[in-house]
């Protein structure tokens, strides 16, 4: 855990979109670096393993160590107990973390874990829908309803998620942003925090309240009206990090 007090900073949509660095962004966090702020990267994206996150980091001019990243695949595998058989819908970050916290994939699962994922289709909605229907946990990494991009907004987790709860009728736990698990492992990294910084309300600002912190919004693609309980808003990073130090 760090003693110096923390900002935790959303990724997709205010460092980067699609990988791709926003402007400002790296003058923007060696600003708080130097003003003595730890930065804490959350992210609600489960696809991207943590080696990917640091080298996309650095690609925009952020050093950063593995423990600076919580991705929402990382509070979805820490509700679950070493050893328990899982059924996952995800990319190479959800697996990640799921080895990470020591679950294992098998038959007649006991949690099922969807996060995001490209090969989503008839065959993986029945088999969730199947293994939750017979009493598995159901647990999403998060229900974020799309995925900023350069070109527009993708489809995101919650839209996977929905189709699986329809189909299981049944209502998934929330690992990531603003779920309980995410706000456990900020808490289990950051001493103190200071401010919030995301483009989503729902999740960022909730994350904030949660955190009893107050919330800074960057507008994106994804920022579907302006939040009048931001404390800052700005249309980038460093356009809020530079108000935030005035």
């Amino acid at each position: 855990m760090t003693n110096s007090p923390s900002i935790v900073i959303d990724l997709d949509g205010v460092v980067w979109l699609a990988g791709q660095p926003l402007a400002g962004v790296a003058e923007a966090c060696a600003a708080l670096r130097g003003a003595g702020f730890h930065l804490q990267f959350a992210t609600n994206n489960s696809a991207p393993t943590n080696a990917t996150l640091r080298s996309r980091l650095e690609t925009a001019g952020i050093s950063c160590e593995d423990d600076d990243v919580i991705t929402a695949a990382h509070a979805a595998a820490s509700l679950l107990a070493p050893k328990t058989p899982v059924y996952t819908l995800g990319e190479e970050g959800l697996a990640e973390a799921c080895a990470h916290f020591g679950l294992v994939q098998g038959p007649n699962p006991e949690a099922v874990i969807v996060g995001w994922c490209h090969d989503f289709g008839f065959t993986e909605i029945a088999e969730a829908a199947t293994a939750i229907r017979k009493g598995a946990r159901f647990i999403a990494t998060n229900d974020d309803p799309t995925h900023p991009t350069p070109t527009g907004l993708l489809p995101g987790t919650g839209s996977l998620v929905a189709a699986i709860a329809t189909a299981a009728e049944a209502s998934p736990e929330i690992a990531g942003k603003p779920g309980l698990a995410m706000v456990a492992l900020i808490e289990q990294r950051c001493s103190e925090v200071a401010l919030v910084i995301g483009d989503r309300p729902s999740t960022d600002g909730a994350l904030a309240r949660a955190l009893n912190r107050p919330f800074a919004l960057v507008s994106s693609e994804a920022t579907p009206e302006h939040d009048p309980s931001a404390a800052i808003s700005g249309t980038s990073l460093l356009e809020v990090v530079t108000t935030f130090l005035a």
